[in-house]
């Protein structure tokens, strides 16, 4: 598909070009009405085929099973596994935190740009893909289409959003089970600075419904490696006013435990609940994380 001016206002070209000939593939059966490359839920007469199920009238004749009826003497239907859409929602974090950046762009520009990548390779497959935006109040939301006038709207809310204010991923998740019906994916972009406790409830509750759900979790590098040389003042990017004047050298290592703390229990309430963790180093290309976990997912789908 051709993309807008505006893409690649979001996307660098080289990102882009990583994804050449990729795909994402459902690792689960998903629901869906258009023809396409993932396994539904709905039974039909085409590829491949699931299991027999008792005749009940008005059923269609052409589906009997005449060699199980041989064996059996009973009416039997065969069905078929239907290839079709992936429902995509694409959950981007909007909180001030993720507009932390300082040697690379900020943790926003990068969310924001893999959303983008994501969403073009989704709407090449004719999978529809909606947007949440997570507000503290009002999160935007996007229902999921898969026409090129979509996409135009998708990335014109993208461009237009900023992050500010207080993190609310989790009621914004807890907004989208309501809303989305369908069984598909999750794709959440966030620094996921949340009550993890809270969050992998809300997880569950999202896999309960059959949902997928992928978490790229999206730091900076500063924030992984804490290399601040001098002392400093630490402002928090979601309550005006709060600061920390801290010398970084004597709290480093402290820092940095933390930091891995956090990330290890952030993982482990992840797959805890059946869901994909990608971490997302904004000092790393994007083309080259989202490539490798494609080709990852794929892998899955062929073992």
């Amino acid at each position: 598909m051709g993309e807008p001016s505006l893409y690649y206002d979001l996307v660098l070209p080289e990102d882009q070009a990583c994804l050449a000939d990729l795909e994402f593939v459902a690792t689960q059966i998903v629901d869906g009405f258009m023809s396409g490359q993932h396994r539904s839920t709905m039974k039909g007469g085409c590829t491949e085929f699931a299991e027999h199920r008792a005749y009940s009238p008005g059923d269609e004749v052409r589906l009997l099973d005449w060699r199980v009826y041989a064996k059996s003497d009973r009416y039997y239907i065969k069905q078929f596994d239907e290839e079709t859409s992936l429902n995509a929602i694409l959950v981007l974090d909007t909180s001030g935190s993720m507009g932390f950046g300082l040697s690379t762009p900020s943790k926003f520009a990068y969310g924001r740009a893999a959303c983008a990548c994501l969403a073009r390779l989704l709407l090449g497959q004719r999978d529809p893909v909606g947007l949440a935006l997570s507000h503290l109040q009002n999160s935007t939301y996007i229902p999921p289409r898969s026409t090129a006038t979509h996409f135009h709207l998708f990335l014109d809310r993208l461009s237009n959003a900023r992050p500010e204010g207080v993190t609310n991923l989790v009621g914004t998740l807890e907004e989208m089970v309501r809303r989305v019906q369908r069984r598909g994916v999750f794709l959440i972009f966030s620094d996921c600075f949340v009550d993890i406790t809270a969050l992998q409830q809300k997880l569950k509750v999202i896999r309960g419904r059959g949902h997928q759900v992928v978490i790229f979790h999206t730091m900076a590098p500063e924030e992984l490696e804490f290399t601040f040389p001098t002392s400093s003042r630490f402002e928090c990017m979601e309550v005006n006013g709060y600061h920390l004047d801290l010398d970084p050298v004597v709290i480093r290592d402290q820092y940095l435990e933390g930091v891995r703390e956090f990330i290890r229990e952030l993982k482990a309430a992840a797959t805890s609940c059946g869901c994909d963790y990608v971490p997302l180093n904004s000092g790393v290309p994007l083309g080259e994380t989202i490539a490798a976990y494609l080709r990852e997912r794929t892998a899955k789908t062929t073992r």
